[in-house]
């Protein structure tokens, strides 16, 4: 907590015991709470007056972009291995590949025909390798892993000093008042920062800290220097070759291993201040007596729902209290003025009028300031009736317009409806009659392959067993007995007429 939130705190403090000054109805109750419970009263409190020397923070923030351009560099050197491989094997001839097959001769061991190429047996393959642990790479893995160390010890400590500042407070109050049982517990722990300003520049320096301590270890785990981590590490004292000497960003990073590993002292301070009460002081003890009768009041208020209620009191008073003290001037400046005969009367009188005006003006100003608030609710209230009539009327056309487009709609709907009934008719007569061309057609086929199978044999057959082609030819079956049956139903009239005209004519 700030130091200007605790003087506010004490401020509303200091106000909250004056307006309970004249309270005596909880007389005997913060009498009988001052006597009971003392043991269990226990305030302990520990702080650090800490003081970072901010010099070594800023040194190491200013090299840290010097440290990332120096690993963005990527510094090597290329050495050159050979070994000799079976000619099918080689991928790519290098000029040193070539002048090594001059030197030995003895591995062509063939000569070529007229015409071709010649081809040894075996050849000399050069290959490149990187190698990234050069002086200058193990110095600078060396000067980061210096100053992780250097960092991270120091904000170890730093960050264990801030951990184990804080406050802790509890107490026990169980007594029988008034017949009942009242109890109230209470135990804090505070570990937040503490109230000085000082403190708050601190814990900005802490941060800073912390975020130089994350962003060595993002370096650390940077290709390069994990690269440089597996070759042995470098040694004081630094041999300050060209590039040490010369490079803008490798020379920066030899100037903070320089000031690190001259660097005397922890880069801090601090002083602990350590409190103990038990029990509390007799101002402490008051204003714990305050808390409880605070907490009593709290429980009352919300458990029986009592807040709108204590509102309205509360408005009611201070309307009655602003009352009584308009009355109160108004009874001075009227003795003012009629004792106004003296010179120091008369000035005192001047200076009530004064008031008495200068609180007349501040009512005027709040009437106003009403009457204004009222105007622009009242013109908000017509304008808010005229849109409700338009809306009505709105509402009004639409629900007209809306009654005729479903008459509309409606009578559409039965013109439709009448329409497709007919086109359905239509399309079902349609129907019939396609389908009774399709019977007569497939009738029709059938029988003029049944004739040719008969009479002239059909051509392939066996392509009629195709699925496609067996199936039609089973419609057309189809299509052909249900032919048959109804001719041969025709038929069986015709001749049963002939059988009962033969028998009649013979009778």
């Amino acid at each position: 907590m700030s130091r200007g939130t605790m003087d506010r705190y004490y401020r509303a403090v200091k106000r909250f015991r004056e307006e309970l000054s004249g309270e005596t109805e909880n007389k005997k109750l913060r009498t009988l709470l001052k006597k009971t419970d003392r043991a269990t009263e226990h305030l302990d409190s520990v702080y650090y007056d800490v003081h970072i020397d901010p010099e070594w923070v800023s040194t190491i923030e200013r090299a840290v972009p010097h440290l990332e351009a120096a690993i963005r560099e990527d510094r090597q050197f290329i050495k050159s291995e050979g070994n000799i491989a079976p000619i099918e094997r080689v991928r790519k001839v290098s000029r040193a590949s070539v002048e090594h097959l001059a030197r030995h001769s003895e591995m062509i061991t063939h000569m070529p025909d007229d015409g071709e190429d010649l081809m040894p047996d075996r050849l000399k393959v050069y290959e490149n390798e990187s190698n990234f642990a050069v002086y200058e790479n193990r110095v600078l893995y060396m000067v980061l892993c210096y100053t992780r160390d250097f960092v991270d010890y120091r904000f170890r400590l730093l960050s264990k000093l801030w951990d184990e500042s804080g406050t802790e407070m509890s107490f026990s109050k169980k007594l029988r008042y008034a017949g009942r049982d009242l109890a109230f517990e209470m135990r804090l722990v505070d570990k937040t920062p503490g109230i000085s300003e000082e403190a708050a520049a601190e814990a900005e320096l802490l941060a800073r800290i912390e975020a130089l301590s994350g962003s060595l270890s993002v370096l650390l785990s940077m290709p390069l220097m994990r690269e440089a981590a597996l070759a042995p590490m470098a040694t004081p004292p630094i041999t300050r070759t060209n590039v040490l000497r010369m490079d803008v960003h490798f020379r920066e990073v030899v100037a903070l291993y320089d000031y690190l590993s001259s660097y005397t002292g922890d880069g801090y301070t601090f002083e602990e201040y350590r409190t103990a009460k038990s029990p509390f002081s007799d101002a402490l003890e008051e204003d714990v007596d305050e808390l409880i009768l605070y907490s009593m009041y709290l429980s009352a208020c919300h458990s029986r729902e009592l807040t709108e209620e204590l509102e309205k009191h509360y408005q009611e008073d201070e309307r009655l209290r602003e009352e009584e003290e308009r009355k109160l001037r108004a009874k001075k400046v009227e003795e003012l003025r009629a004792h106004a005969s003296d010179a120091k009367s008369l000035v005192e009188y001047t200076l009530a009028l004064q008031e008495r005006v200068k609180e007349l003006s501040g009512r005027i100003e709040e009437l106003n300031t009403s009457l204004s608030e009222a105007d622009v609710r009242l013109q908000s209230v017509y304008e808010t009736e005229a849109r409700e009539r338009a809306l009505i009327d709105e509402l009004g056309r639409t629900r007209e317009a809306m009654h005729a487009e479903v008459k509309k709609a409606s009578h559409l709907a039965n013109e439709e409806r009448l329409k497709s009934q007919e086109l359905q008719a239509q399309l079902s007569a349609k129907d019939e009659m396609l389908s009774s061309l399709k019977e007569s057609e497939r009738y029709a086929s059938a029988r003029v392959k049944a004739l040719l199978s008969s009479y002239a044999g059909i051509e392939n057959e066996n392509a009629l067993s195709d699925r496609e082609q067996f199936l039609e030819l089973e419609k057309e079956r189809e299509a052909f007995l249900t032919m048959f049956e109804r001719q041969w139903g025709e038929a069986k009239k015709k001749i049963r007429k002939r059988a009962l005209w033969g028998r009649s004519s013979i009778r």
